[in-house]
């Protein structure tokens, strides 16, 4: 039989005599599993979030999907075709062939459903059609044009008006009915489509003088068309209509002017003419690759401005021209399988055209291995499609400057070349005709405008000087190019962040300090508890009063504004040296007051801003400090003081710690209080002329250079044009939204050093301050950098402060006087509006998971920060 066991017993050597209650186990495991479920919980909810952002963001990189869907012989329907169409659903198509017939044939079989002869017996000599809206033009050989619309429509037919035979079609199938296809949907509707064609009373541009070429655009006041005849006389003409009120009758006027084009020794006949979206600009192009832009914003008086190459190698050729949606960008294929974008830009030092515009190649895209022999651009999106020589397809993405995939016609590679090419209204659909035959791929492209390179770096957008970063998801217009960069969006953040931070961690930290160490007990309660009712104050108050308030007060003062950084600082420490005057009796007696005094110092200080602050303008800003601002008058001395006070007051307190302050106090010994506080006080004064001294002195050299030599100028950088709604206002308001935060738990971890420290250091004949700087400070640095993390978390968060007071524009500059948009306030506002599952919809999801990143990178380097900071106060 084994002796029983000996009671365990503690360090203390003694054992444990009293047991736990099993009521007091059982709540303790509960509080356990309790608090860890919470702690699970708590992860699992910021991992899920995490893997539901990257779930809507990854089809944003997913890799297009081209599939043939079908291969059909049109032969005879497609001779001699000038252009292919496709339905909405992918389920009819029509031509336009030589002959002047619109034939309609369906894209299963490609059997004729039906044929239209809106001409009669005239064969059309041009032909035009717009990428989007339908809008066509034809030319004749008598001289005259017409013009109209063209497009499929769409009807849904009650059950009761459909043909028995009909009735028993399969959901998703479709079969001729009335010169269309009817289709019954899996909602079990009967949808026909049928295509319409309206075109207006012909007009003569000059009679009996063929139409060689001809193009058509719609403007807000009607169609504008342009045409060169025969006799190489380029028309231009706006249409308008005119109804007369007693018959009803509409006539069609023409309004606009001729150019006769020059006519060189053995230069061949043009091959294409293309007028931009607005009527504005139009351009003539040759095989040669040569091409000359006409201003035709006055119709009655076009001239040639430009004159390009496209092809500048001679033993290559312009072999294929069109525009993409909104027709300002050109597109062009040569011989040599290269396919270009241009579009005009209006540089900064002029273009030396009369209308200041210049043409510039934006995007080559990849090129093949053949000749380009059509170019079909989307009626939505940015997408183009290439055919080759050698039977193949290319579909790019050209804002991105992205190959989104290859096809090659079935039975022909590098073999017959393509002669048409169609995409469908979706983009979902690729009909090519090579021959005699035609095929349809099935597109898979939902976001070809996402891509890394689109998304993180310069992209050179239709209409600006040069690649950019920008963020513009949405416009009034149905041709507009969506403009995802992110990287405005996270500058503005970091932006935001850096203001807010540079305004509220140094008053939260030296208040905390000063509320820990210097101020009573019963003062630091209460100002505690009225700090942190401050973080009660809904963002979207402050911001309110950000926009509506401060931003057009501060609009008024500014030169007082940007004072008051210099005079409150100057008048707290001149009262503090003023303060150091008084008897020490009279010091003991009113210490309480000390808080008082501080105020009524910095009250001065600002007053001290308003009464200086026109006199600055004037000296430093010639008068007008926005004008200054926006570089229209006076020189960068003034701008260069305001930029270099503050490190030049930080060297001086630097030299005065360190070098002369130990000099001084020698010399104090055995002086009286007074005499060394007046000592002091002049110090000071001494100390404050010479930084303003060497600060002016310096700004002047950057300013001027000696004798001339060089002019810096600091607007461009963190000064430039005054906005109402800037960095500074926003600093100043979400400096507040941060203080808070920071403060509580600045003071928190200050107040927890203990307090025989304080008294150790006091003992050794530290002052207060001392105290404070060299044995508390280094103490509590892991909670004060848990403090400021804190605060930047919530500064790179907020919305509705830089939503309203920041002009939630996208910009890329650290202009203090300057807007931004960040990605959180650009979530608030484009979200609601965003439809489910497009680019933008996961775009903004993207902003929010970069902003989750951010974040998470932030806080992993500051919890690293911190552990070294905690390892060295255990060491101190």
């Amino acid at each position: 039989m084994q002796p029983p066991a000996a009671p365990q017993r503690s360090f203390t050597g003694r054992s444990r005599r009293r047991k736990t209650l099993p009521s007091v186990k059982v709540w303790n495991r509960t509080a356990g599993v309790l608090i860890t479920m919470g702690g699970v919980g708590i992860i699992a909810a910021v991992l899920l979030v995490c893997f539901f952002l990257v779930a809507v963001v990854v089809p944003l990189f997913q890799a297009p999907a081209i599939e043939t869907l079908r291969t059909v012989n049109l032969t005879p329907k497609v001779e001699g075709a000038r252009n292919i169409a496709l339905n909405e659903y992918t389920t009819m198509g029509w031509t336009l062939g030589d002959d002047g017939v619109i034939r309609i044939f369906r894209l299963d079989t490609g059997s004729e459903i039906h044929q239209m002869h809106p001409f009669g017996d005239r064969r059309p000599t041009a032909a035009a059609l717009a990428i989007r809206d339908g809008i066509v033009a034809f030319g004749f050989a008598d001289g005259s044009v017409q013009h109209g619309t063209v497009d499929f429509s769409t009807r849904f037919l009650e059950p009761e008006t459909v043909p028995e035979t009909v009735r028993g079609l399969e959901a998703g199938t479709a079969l001729p009915f009335e010169s269309g296809m009817l289709e019954r949907t899996p909602e079990n509707q009967y949808r026909l489509q049928t295509l319409l064609l309206d075109l207006k009373e012909p007009v003569v541009l000059e009679d009996g003088v063929p139409i060689r070429l001809i193009d058509v655009s719609m403007k807000s006041s009607g169609p504008v068309l342009a045409a060169i005849t025969q006799s190489r006389t380029f028309h231009i003409d706006e249409v308008s209509t005119r109804k007369n009120i007693l018959t009803g009758k509409v006539t069609l006027e023409l309004s606009g002017g001729r150019m006769k084009l020059d006519d060189p020794a053995g230069e061949p006949e043009p091959s294409w003419l293309v007028i931009t979206g607005l009527g504005d600009n139009a351009f003539i192009a040759w095989e040669s690759g040569r091409v000359i832009r006409l201003d035709t914003r006055n119709p009655e008086q076009s001239f040639v401005v430009e004159e390009i190459d496209l092809v500048p190698e001679p033993e290559h050729r312009l072999s294929a021209l069109t525009t993409l949606i909104g027709k300002t960008s050109l597109v062009s294929g040569d011989s040599a399988g290269r396919v270009r974008v241009w579009f005009r830009i209006k540089p900064e030092g002029g273009a030396g055209t009369a209308d200041g515009a210049k043409t510039v190649l934006a995007h080559e895209l990849p090129g093949g291995a053949a000749e380009v022999t059509a170019l079909k651009a989307s009626a939505r999106t940015r997408i183009l499609a290439a055919g080759y020589g050698d039977g193949r397809a290319r579909l790019f993405h050209v804002t991105s400057n992205r190959l989104l995939g290859e096809v090659a016609f079935p039975g022909t590679p590098g073999g017959g070349s393509l002669q048409l090419l169609a995409l469908s209204p979706k983009d979902d659909a690729l009909a090519a005709i090579a021959g005699p035959a035609s095929t349809l791929w099935t597109l898979g492209i939902p976001h070809p405008e996402s891509s890394p390179a689109a998304i993180f770096l310069p992209v050179w957008y239709e209409g600006y000087d040069r690649p950019q970063h920008v963020w513009q998801s949405s416009s009034g217009t149905d041709d507009f190019e969506p403009k995802y960069g992110l990287l405005p969006l996270i500058f503005g953040t970091i932006k935001a962040t850096f203001y807010s931070m540079l305004f509220g961690v140094p008053l939260a930290l030296l208040a905390a300090v000063y509320a820990s160490e210097l101020m009573s007990i019963n003062l630091r309660g209460r100002v505690k508890t009225t700090i942190e009712m401050m973080a009660s104050l809904p963002s979207v108050v402050l911001g309110f009063l950000a926009a509506i308030i401060v931003a057009p007060f501060v609009e008024t003062v500014v030169p007082q504004v940007l004072c008051v950084f210099a005079t409150v600082p100057f008048s707290v420490l001149l009262g503090g040296y003023l303060w150091q005057l008084l008897p020490p009796q009279s010091l003991r007696r009113w210490d309480r007051l000390r808080w008082a005094g501080i105020a009524v110092a910095a009250a001065l200080g600002v007053a001290l801003a308003f009464a200086v602050g026109p006199l600055v303008e004037n000296l430093l800003f010639a008068g007008d400090i926005k004008a200054w601002l926006s570089g229209r008058s006076g020189s960068g001395t003034g701008g260069w003081l305001f930029l270099l006070l503050p490190s030049t007051s930080l060297l001086a307190a630097v030299l005065l710690t360190r070098h002369i302050n130990p000099i001084l106090w020698r010399r104090y010994a055995g002086w009286s209080a007074t005499r060394v506080a007046a000592a002091e006080l002049a110090k000071y004064l001494v100390a404050a002329a010479a930084v303003l001294a060497a600060s002016l002195g310096v700004s002047y050299l950057l300013a001027h250079g000696p004798f001339g030599l060089w002019s810096l100028d600091p607007r461009g950088g963190f000064l430039d044009t005054y906005v109402q709604r800037n960095s500074l206002i926003v600093g100043f308001i979400m400096g507040f939204a941060i203080i808070p935060i920071i403060f509580t738990i600045s003071e928190d971890a200050l107040s927890a050093v203990p307090d025989h420290l304080r008294s150790a250091s006091l003992a050794a004949g530290a002052t207060p301050w001392q105290t404070a700087v060299r044995i508390v400070i280094p103490t509590a640095a892991s909670g004060l950098f848990s403090a400021v993390m804190i605060g930047f978390g919530r500064a790179v968060g907020e919305t509705m402060i830089v939503l309203m007071a920041a002009g939630n524009t996208p910009l890329m500059d650290w202009n203090i006087f300057n807007g931004f948009r960040t990605l959180s306030a650009n979530i608030a506002v484009e979200l609601p509006e965003a439809v489910k599952d497009s680019t933008h919809f996961r775009m903004l999801f993207l902003a929010a998971l970069a902003l989750f990143v951010m974040t998470f990178l932030v806080n992993t380097v500051a919890e690293t920060v911190r552990q070294r900071f905690r390892r060295k106060a255990f060491e101190l």
